[in-house]
């Protein structure tokens, strides 16, 4: 009997809404390698009590680090990782009026072009057995547009439409899926008490958080026929017009 836990890669781990999703992982039954640029105290403890967290520190705005990275992690834990969650993030306000293309290609670096050639390269290490599942953190914006956060808006929109081109290029060995949260923590300058009134007003009233999208992104690893799938885990907030009554920032 095999009792060797599945194994995922967690980017954005440190912290936020990536610290959550490793902690419920972990909690049910994964061991978790968390990628990371710089490790948080969080993290750092999480890897100290021997549970099942592993530190592996790189910098995802350089995608091509994937080509290399998948095959030394094979190599120094006996097998490909079967999962891969892409929570890291870069969220800067711009508009279109003020963005710049450094800015637009760091958000795509990182937001998009990671996960890309994380699946990619992903796909050219593993056997022709394995099977994988890949779920990307996107931002139920692409399906309730606004133009603030100009740069960051378009890597997810490039993210949100790559999902399904992927689920069918790297089938049937990766499943790809992506989580569109919702407002889930304060961010973007916000104050607790703007933070609370955006979420009043949910469709679902307010109590969203963060281990309700980690609690999706486990459904989704575990679920084997779903693949190419965008799943809002928002309150309903991509139901609302683009009027919001209090300012808005993303998880």
């Amino acid at each position: 009997m095999n009792t060797q836990r599945p194994l995922a890669v967690v980017t954005g781990a440190g912290k936020r809404l990536g610290l959550t999703i490793t902690q419920t992982l972990l909690e049910n039954g994964w061991e978790i390698l968390a990628l990371v640029r710089t490790p948080s105290a969080a993290l750092n403890a999480l890897a100290a009590s021997g549970q099942g967290v592993h530190i592996i520190q790189h910098d995802v705005a350089d995608p091509a680090v994937w080509f290399d990275l998948w095959p030394s992690l094979r190599a120094r834990f006996g097998r490909l990782p079967e999962a891969l969650v892409h929570a890291a993030s870069l969220f800067e306000h711009d508009t279109a009026a003020s963005s710049n293309w450094a800015a637009i290609e760091a958000h795509r670096r990182i937001n998009y072009d990671s996960f890309v050639a994380a699946a990619s390269a992903w796909l050219q290490c593993a056997d022709a057995t394995q099977r994988g599942a890949f779920v990307a953190l996107v931002d139920q914006k692409v399906l309730r547009l606004n133009p603030d956060h100009y740069a960051y808006t378009l890597s997810k929109l490039n993210l949100a439409a790559s999902i399904p081109f992927l689920a069918q290029a790297l089938a049937p060995q990766l499943r790809v899926n992506g989580v569109a949260p919702g407002l889930t923590l304060p961010s973007g300058g916000q104050t607790d008490a703007d933070f609370h009134a955006a979420q009043a007003v949910f469709p679902l009233g307010a109590g969203l958080a963060p281990g309700d999208i980690a609690n999706a992104v486990l459904f989704l690893l575990g679920q084997p026929w779903i693949t190419g799938q965008l799943l809002a885990v928002d309150g309903g907030q991509h139901l609302q017009s683009d009027c919001d009554l209090v300012l808005r920032a993303p998880p």
